[in-house]
């Protein structure tokens, strides 16, 4: 676990985005006090921040940095352009030691559905080995070579959202009333998993809690191993690193740890800020007061 201000001494407010490696945390930094904003490796050991690029903003852009992700000696982000119905994503690396961001692609986002679910977006980001992937909306999953290009669509995937690399599934992180990722398939070799009685899911394993206590059964996507694990305060999410589940409550955040049924629990932590961490990048955020606390995921045996 590691703590750290929310802010650079300047003023400007940062958030923790995800692991580079044991020791570096990346971190996006806001403008502010006659200062760019940009990216940052935040050493955990030393408190110190190294800048490793800025963060582009094209005219007209309206969704600012986000969906950050890293492989291959890179990072990966989306940005978007335009309003309503007509908005446009642009895909962005830089070397995961810094240099100058490049846009490898643009491609239309597609309208926000009605009832709040927020399906005009970029779901998901993968860097693999020769290639850039995201998945959009209820569009499907799309690639870029890594010089850039022009998109394309794999086939066989409308509908479909990065879960991580090469898994995929239905139906997205669309809010709080559906459980995510019911539905799997490897884009690779073809390999589908499928259960509909379930409150959390990720790549191999998936929790049901038929009485609505606090007691969930944690079975294999073919519903072998059944053990049962306390998730207190759990709603519908995909798994961070296919094990673990997040909970806030009014006094306490909760980290279930299903593969070994151990549960951290963070006190004071403020039950106002809620930060919905992509399914791979790692991290589990909360904010105490003026820092952020970051357990890292990965890290853990």
């Amino acid at each position: 676990m590691h703590v750290l201000p929310a802010e650079f001494p300047d003023g400007r407010k940062v958030r923790p985005r995800l692991m580079l490696d044991a020791t570096r945390l990346l971190l996006t930094a806001a403008a502010g006090s006659g200062k760019p904003g940009g990216l940052y490796a935040y050493d955990v050991n030393t408190a110190k921040a190294t800048r490793l690029a800025a963060l582009p903003r094209p005219s007209g852009t309206t969704l600012f940095p986000d969906g950050f992700t890293a492989g291959q000696g890179r990072i990966a982000w989306w940005t978007a352009r335009g309003d309503g119905d007509r908005r446009t994503a642009d895909l962005w690396t830089v070397p995961a030691d810094g240099g100058e961001p490049r846009r490898l692609t643009s491609a239309p986002l597609p309208p926000a559905s009605p009832a709040g679910r927020v399906t005009g977006m970029v779901t998901g980001i993968a860097v693999i080995p020769d290639r850039l992937a995201w998945s959009t909306g209820d569009d499907g999953v799309f690639t870029v070579g890594l010089e850039g290009g022009r998109p394309r669509r794999v086939e066989g995937t409308r509908g479909q959202h990065i879960l991580s690399w090469p898994w995929i599934g239905s139906p997205g992180t669309f809010g709080d009333t559906e459980t995510p990722f019911r539905s799997v398939t490897n884009v690779e070799t073809g390999e589908k998993h499928t259960r509909n009685d379930v409150m959390a899911c990720g790549v191999t394993i998936c929790v049901t809690r038929p009485d609505r206590t606090s007691i969930a059964h944690v079975q294999d996507r073919d519903g072998r191993g059944r053990r049962d694990v306390d998730v207190s305060g759990v709603g519908p999410q995909p798994l961070q690193q296919d094990r673990f589940l997040t909970a806030q409550l009014p006094d306490r955040a909760l980290v279930h740890d299903l593969r070994s049924g151990v549960t951290a629990e963070l006190r004071d932590i403020d039950p106002q800020v809620r930060f919905r961490a992509p399914a791979g990048s790692g991290l589990a955020v909360f904010r105490r007061g003026g820092d952020f606390v970051v357990v890292d995921l990965t890290a853990v045996r």
